[in-house]
């Protein structure tokens, strides 16, 4: 009987989560810049993240995976590896910024609290909601909590769109030998 699903081995080729964690501190500090920037120019951010925000993430993902595949010595990356080199350095990035997103929530910009909790205003599955319910959702630590979350779910799905995109190695089916 044939089986379903058939397994798959890859071969790692570099050091992935020494450069995966440069990677991710590298693109955690420019997203980090991009916050600060937008704070000093006239446009200050009234939610954790934006489209933006998603685009340049990608778009850093992708060159971080591209350095590092032709850093490689024969410069050929599996979709795994591809793979884990885009998540792990997102999931770097995702924590720095939350922890820079609270300590600019709290400190840097007090008012970010209430441009959201206005935000949440005009949505109108929230009308029934209170003043101090806005104040709770809105708190600098829930804000942070929800930029970690929502680019760690960015992460995972960016990864899967570079994987798809810079691999140029397929894996070979796992050969089970008979006893």
């Amino acid at each position: 009987m044939r089986k379903l699903i058939r397994r798959y081995e890859s071969v790692m080729h570099g050091n992935y989560h020494r450069m995966s964690l440069r990677y991710g501190l590298v693109i955690g500090a420019i997203m980090i810049m991009s916050l600060l920037l937008r704070y000093l120019m006239i446009y200050k951010p009234s939610s954790p993240m934006t489209i933006w925000d998603n685009i340049a993430m990608l778009v850093l993902m992708a060159c971080c995976v591209f350095h590092y595949r032709s850093n490689l010595e024969n410069k050929k990356i599996t979709f795994k590896e591809s793979w884990l080199v885009g998540f792990y350095s997102g999931c770097v990035a995702a924590v720095l910024f939350g922890v820079f997103m609270y300590i600019y929530a709290a400190n840097i910009d007090s008012e970010m609290s209430l441009r959201c909790a206005n935000n949440l205003r005009e949505i109108e599955e929230y009308q029934q909601y209170t003043s101090e319910d806005f104040a709770q959702m809105t708190r600098p630590s829930v804000i942070a909590f929800q930029s970690v979350i929502y680019n760690i779910i960015m992460a995972i799905l960016w990864a899967f769109v570079i994987g798809i995109l810079l691999k140029n190695e397929d894996s070979q089916p796992r050969i089970k030998e008979k006893q």
